[in-house]
C-alpha cells in the first residue's frame, strides 16, 4: 500500500450536468493499491423504462477510513461550507466504490440516498442543529472519476468501470459497518481497504440528502 501525495495539481469550474469541481486525485491522500481487494460487493439495479428492464450494476465497496477532506471541502466552496459545524468531531467518513455495469444499456446509479447506520453518530448529535447530518446518515459529497449527474450518480456505459468515492460526517467508525440503501440491500462491511488506481482528475459535487425514509 501506497500513500498517494497530497498535492492539489489542478482544480477547475465545470459546466454541465452535475458538474462541481476538478480534483487531482493526489489532493485526496487516500491509500490506493493498483489490484486491491473488495471489502464487501452487491448488486444494484437501474432502469431506462421504468422498470421493466433492470440494468444491473455491480457494485464493490473499496475503502472505509475516516480521512481529513479538506481538498474536497475547499472546492466545493459554499456548498461545504455547514460542514464545519461537523469539525470537532475529527475527521470525516469516506466510503470508496467500484462500480461496473453488467446490463445491456448504460446507467446512472444513484448515490447520494446510500446511508451508514444512525447507531455511529457522535454523542450530542441525537438532537438539536447537528441532527439532520446523522439522522440518517446520508453522503454530503461525491468526488468520482466522472462528472456526476442528479442525486450524486455516476454514469456508466456496458461493460465499463468507474469510481465512486462518498463523504459522510465523522463517526464513530466500527471495524465493522453496516451500510446501504433502505429497503434495496444491507452490508456488513469491513474498515479499511484501499482505492484503485485512477487515471486522470475526479470531479467533486455536493450531495442532496433525500428525503428520509419513515422510521
Amino acid at each position: 500500500m501506497r500513500r498517494v501525495a497530497a498535492l492539489l495539481v489542478g482544480m477547475t469550474a465545470l459546466s454541465g450536468c452535475g458538474s462541481g469541481t476538478v480534483i487531482d486525485v493526489g489532493a485526496l491522500g487516500l491509500p490506493t493499491r493498483s489490484a486491491p481487494i473488495a471489502l464487501a460487493t452487491t448488486t444494484v439495479s437501474t432502469s431506462p423504462d421504468g422498470g421493466i428492464y433492470r440494468n444491473p450494476d455491480h457494485l464493490e465497496v473499496m475503502l472505509v477510513e475516516r480521512h481529513n477532506v479538506d481538498a474536497v471541502a475547499g472546492q466545493l466552496g459554499s456548498a461545504s461550507s455547514a460542514w464545519s459545524q461537523l469539525r470537532g468531531f475529527g475527521d470525516f467518513t469516506v466510503i470508496a466504490l467500484r462500480l461496473r455495469d453488467d446490463g445491456k444499456v448504460t446507467s446512472d446509479p444513484q448515490l447520494g440516498d446510500l446511508q451508514m447506520a444512525s447507531d455511529y453518530a457522535p454523542a450530542g448529535t441525537a438532537g438539536g442543529p447537528l441532527r439532520h447530518f446523522y439522522h440518517p446518515t446520508f453522503p454530503l459529497a461525491l468526488v468520482a472519476d466522472s462528472n456526476p449527474g442528479s442525486s450524486c450518480s455516476i454514469h456508466l456505459d456496458p461493460g465499463h468501470t468507474g469510481v465512486a468515492i462518498l463523504i459522510y460526517p465523522p463517526v464513530n467508525l466500527p471495524t465493522m459497518l453496516v451500510w446501504g440503501r433502505f429497503g434495496d440491500f444491507v452490508l456488513s462491511v469491513p474498515t479499511g481497504g484501499a482505492l484503485p488506481s485512477v487515471a486522470g482528475a475526479l470531479h467533486a459535487e455536493a450531495c442532496t440528502p433525500p428525503v428520509a425514509p419513515p422510521t
